[in-house]
């Protein structure tokens, strides 16, 4: 992909710092945040091209509703022409609209310029405006670029519009698909012929690590995305399986029953065995890291039925962090490391639901047909499960309130997993 930034796009926004006291600021600790309202006009060709300027303009759009954080305002002023040097700021300011962003874009054979910018309408203010260049299937990592950075300048946290999810296949095959965050450009990237289970990706978004029956066995392999080639990285008797990176990249958690009753271990990506970190009669299964590598939160029945638990992530005493309800699975630590995402049967159902760590603030997200497996966006404002509320398993996306929930693969699916990057 030939998609790089060139800079601002005026001199003025290089040498004029933001004012500390802008109005297109969300502060995300605020519990009463209303959603900004933001517009966005049609992208603006400049000559004749194979893109359509809606569909641009679509694709942030579709970022930003996916947040939580925005209402989209879909009025716009009386003849506007939506150019820099023609903005109608009282009109678009009537619309609504506290902020505004415009684009333009240009195609020279199989080259696309698209410029675009951030207006804060009452303030009459460019806050940002970026360039970008690259080859025409590259339009949609370019706008998800730009959306990222408006991201960063209203939070202070890049947006994870670059970021892709990784899951198995529901239908017929259970093989291990890619996809970007919103669904677009999905790709098979196993083919084992096999039962896949639960993907994780490395740290570097390089590859992935997976559960497959690929040996009539569950083992844990890796998967290089450069490649696709497989290898197996735990083949022990019995259970390899949920392996979970450490942040770092150096460690492995999973769940291995080779000693008879599933455990939680720490392996080397190589293999070898660090530390066997849980014991009892419980059965042991489904590790999650900490942000910051210093506990794992896992799944145990050794209470009697399916409980949440934090430890030291080099052993100790467990915690139960789960309470309420008697099946509680699939815990996901945030990125905030301040709470976990969980699958929690709910009156007959499962549910998404969300807690901190120290066990108050339990929130159930999702209210509608049966609802499994969270993943964390890497920047903790979203989180992909799978449902079946359609009828048929899909993978959803919604913001971290559970406010906004919208399918997003385009064939059935489960087991999602956010990568940490994007690209």
């Amino acid at each position: 992909m030939r998609v790089f930034f060139l800079g601002f796009l005026s001199l003025l926004l290089l040498s004029s710092p933001f004012p500390a006291d802008c109005k297109l600021v969300l502060d995300l600790e605020n519990p009463n945040l209303a959603k900004m309202p933001i517009a966005v006009p049609d992208f603006v060709s400049q000559g004749p091209a194979p893109l359509n300027g809606r569909d641009l303009a679509r694709i942030i759009k579709n970022d930003l509703r996916l947040t939580g954080l925005f209402h989209i305002v879909d009025d716009s002023p009386a003849n506007t022409q939506n150019l820099p040097d023609q903005l109608d700021f009282e009109g678009w300011s009537q619309t609504g609209a506290q902020a505004l962003i415009l684009g333009s874009f240009q195609v020279t054979g199989d080259e696309l310029l698209l410029e675009a910018r951030l207006y804060d309408t009452a303030l009459k203010k460019l806050e940002l405006g970026k360039r970008f260049s690259g080859r025409i299937n590259d339009h949609r990592i370019m706008v998800h670029k730009f959306g990222d950075r408006v991201m960063e300048r209203l939070t202070n946290v890049p947006g994870c519009f670059t970021t892709q999810i990784a899951f198995v296949g529901d239908g017929q095959s259970r093989e291990i698909f890619l996809m970007d965050f919103d669904g677009q450009a999905m790709r098979q990237v196993t083919r084992t012929g096999t039962i896949n289970l639960s993907p994780e990706w490395s740290p570097d978004g390089r590859g992935l690590i997976f559960t497959s029956y690929l040996n009539r066995k569950p083992d844990l392999w890796s998967l290089d995305l450069a490649t696709l080639r497989p290898y197996t990285v735990s083949a022990r008797p019995g259970l390899n399986a949920s392996g979970r990176y450490s942040p770092d990249g150096k460690i492995i958690a999973l769940s291995m029953s080779f000693n008879g009753t599933p455990k939680i271990f720490t392996i080397t990506p190589q293999g070898h065995i660090i530390k066997m970190l849980t014991s009892g009669r419980g059965n042991d299964i489904s590790p999650t890291w900490a942000p910051d590598g210093s506990a794992i939160a896992y799944v145990s029945d050794h209470a009697g039925t399916p409980q949440i638990y934090i430890m030291p992530a080099n052993g100790g005493e467990p915690r139960r962090l789960t309470l309420q309800g008697n099946y509680n699975t699939d815990p996901k630590w945030s990125p905030q490391g301040d709470s976990l995402a969980f699958t929690a049967r709910v009156e007959g159902r499962f549910q998404i639901c969300t807690i901190r760590t120290n066990g108050t603030d339990l929130r159930v997200l999702t209210k509608t047909g049966s609802n499994q497996e969270p993943a964390w966006s890497p920047d903790g404002r979203m989180i992909a499960f799978q449902s079946n509320r359609d009828g048929k398993k899909v993978i959803y996306v919604m913001d971290s309130r559970g406010e906004t929930q919208i399918p997003v693969s385009p064939v059935t699916g489960k087991a999602p997993a956010w990568s940490r990057t994007g690209r």
